[in-house]
Order: C-alpha cells, then sequence, then structure tokens
C-alpha cells in the first residue's frame, strides 16, 4: 500500500531562530515576540537563452543565482535588535566590564557577509520535532534602512535579512542558499579553516 503524504496547510506564526548557539535570537512567541507576522522571499534569478533558429522568443532559461530576504516585526527594541536590523553596525562596550552598551556606524568597506547569521523557519503548527516543513536559510544578515516613527503608537523594530551564499559554496553543486525539510544537504562538509 502506498503511503500518502499528509495535507500540509500553512497556517499561523512560525518560530524563526536567527544565528546558531547561545547568541541565537529566537522569535519563538517565548524569547521574543512579532509585532506582525514573519515573511520569507525566495526569489530564482535566470538568463534567457535565446536561438535565433526559433526567433527571438525564449528558448530556454539558466539559473544564475538566487534572491531570498525574511522579514520580521520584532514587537520591542533592544540593541540586539537594532543590531539585527542594522548590520553595518559595530557593537560599543563597556570598557570595564565588556557589557555591550550600543552601536555605532561601521566603518567603510566592512563586509556585511561576514555579519550574515543562520536563519531556521518552523511553522508552530507542527511539533518541535517535526522538520519536513522547516526552511533553513544558511546565510543572511540585513543591508537595509531602519526607519522609526516617534507618536502615540505602538512602535516596532522591522528586520529586513537578505541571503547571501553559504559559505564553504560550490557553484558546481547545488545546495548553496537554503533547504526545505529536516536533512541539511551539507552537514557532511568540514567547515574551511
Amino acid at each position: 500500500m502506498a503511503t500518502v503524504d499528509p495535507i500540509h496547510i500553512p497556517f499561523g506564526l512560525s518560530d524563526i531562530l536567527i544565528g546558531e548557539g547561545a547568541d541565537a535570537i529566537k522569535f519563538d512567541g517565548k524569547d521574543n515576540y512579532q509585532a506582525e507576522g514573519g515573511e520569507l522571499s525566495l526569489t530564482p534569478s535566470f538568463e534567457d537563452i535565446v536561438i535565433q533558429d526559433f526567433g527571438t522568443g525564449v528558448y530556454d532559461q539558466r539559473l544564475v543565482g538566487w534572491e531570498g530576504t525574511v522579514t520580521i516585526t520584532a514587537s520591542h527594541q533592544s540593541i540586539k535588535m537594532l543590531q539585527l536590523a542594522l548590520a553595518a553596525t559595530e557593537e560599543i562596550t563597556d570598557a570595564e566590564s565588556g557589557e555591550l552598551t550600543g552601536l555605532m556606524d561601521s566603518k567603510m568597506g566592512t563586509s556585511i557577509r561576514t555579519k550574515g547569521k543562520k536563519v531556521t523557519i518552523h511553522p508552530r503548527q507542527y511539533a518541535v520535532d517535526y522538520k519536513d516543513m522547516d526552511i533553513t536559510i544558511y546565510k543572511m544578515a540585513s543591508n537595509g534602512e531602519m526607519a522609526r516613527t516617534f507618536g502615540n503608537e505602538q512602535g516596532n523594530v522591522t528586520i529586513e535579512l537578505t541571503m547571501f551564499v553559504r559559505d564553504n559554496a560550490d557553484a558546481n553543486k547545488p545546495g548553496n542558499y537554503f533547504y526545505i525539510g529536516g536533512t541539511d544537504p551539507n552537514a557532511s562538509e568540514t567547515p574551511a579553516a
């Protein structure tokens, strides 16, 4: 008898994990809250292949890259939230305690790629250990603006992350930007020293 995949109707918020380990920021309805639901956009980039024998129409298209964004609206502000929203910043730390006390603009020429973090999106409608619908993006960082209005209304911090190719990418193989499901196709790779 054939196994039938369950019907997955997307519904509700997702837990969004940015980074890994102790420094990870979780929008999970416990550690951090979302003022609005998050949004993911993944867009392939193609180049047209035109064959003159068939006129000027497109004969084929070839994949040449990917673009992607994740947008989260945090319900509160903190230095860590502002740091996510503005990757082109550097930390200001207390000279004695080493504690993070603020942010400042980065020097010209700073790489945003080096600020990139892994992002995992897990729909809350599924059990924590059910990873089949998880979306993992290997490397994302913000490269946009931070806009703020100051009025008698609820404020929030909008964080828009842009996707970059993963570390140790191989343009001759798939799996350089993201994967969907619980199995990382690059899990067996060892990072470069």
